[in-house]
């Protein structure tokens, strides 16, 4: 912009009954006739103009990319996380997703030489069942995931009811990550 602007300035001098020196080249011109001067700049000039010219268009693009990356702080999420996302709520809206919600766990230790610290929870009371054909998974399935009850059975093993609740939406679903705007924001720039 200023190098043709520069240009603009001097050669409009001329054609401005001389008051272009004392004042910017732009001033007082309609819409039109700025429009006009800026098409024989890039005409005279058309290095500098093709450059100008794609790095307008270009700019949308680059705030299109920055916008979205603010929403994936935003939503708590990466790139590859929302695609995961998406796939969750087809199953979701299809009535194939079941929740148990347990006790977490605990029983795994963490080696904090190998696991760096995080801020977000590690482990989750919450578990999430894909079903192929809609149906909640059975009661023994519970402790194939070692989620048994620490109770003791329960009264489901005995009637074979699972303790397992269909999702109905994405906001019953537990998204570890997800600290918050500012702390995500924050979280961004602690690991850059």
């Amino acid at each position: 912009y200023s190098l043709l602007s520069i240009d603009l300035q001097t050669s409009a001098s001329g054609h401005l009954n001389g008051t272009a020196k004392k004042q910017h080249w732009s001033t007082d011109l309609t819409w039109s006739r700025y429009a006009n001067w800026w098409s024989w700049a890039l005409s005279q000039d058309y290095g500098t103009g093709g450059v100008g010219l794609l790095a307008l268009l270009t700019a949308p693009l680059a705030w299109t990319m920055f916008l979205y990356h603010v929403y994936l702080i935003w939503a708590g999420t990466t790139t590859n996380e929302s695609s995961k996302w998406s796939d969750w709520r087809e199953d979701i809206d299809r009535g194939l997703v079941y929740k148990y919600v347990g006790k977490g766990d605990a029983s795994s230790s963490i080696d904090r030489e190998v696991e760096p610290y995080v801020d977000w929870p590690i482990h989750s009371n919450q578990r999430l069942h894909r079903s192929e054909d809609g149906r909640a998974p059975s009661a023994t399935s519970n402790e194939n995931w070692g989620m048994s009850n620490p109770s003791g059975p329960g009264p489901e093993a005995e009637t074979g009811a699972s303790s397992w609740t269909p999702v109905y939406g994405l906001h019953e679903i537990e998204n570890l990550y997800d600290l918050g705007f500012w702390d995500n924001l924050m979280d961004v720039f602690r690991n850059v």
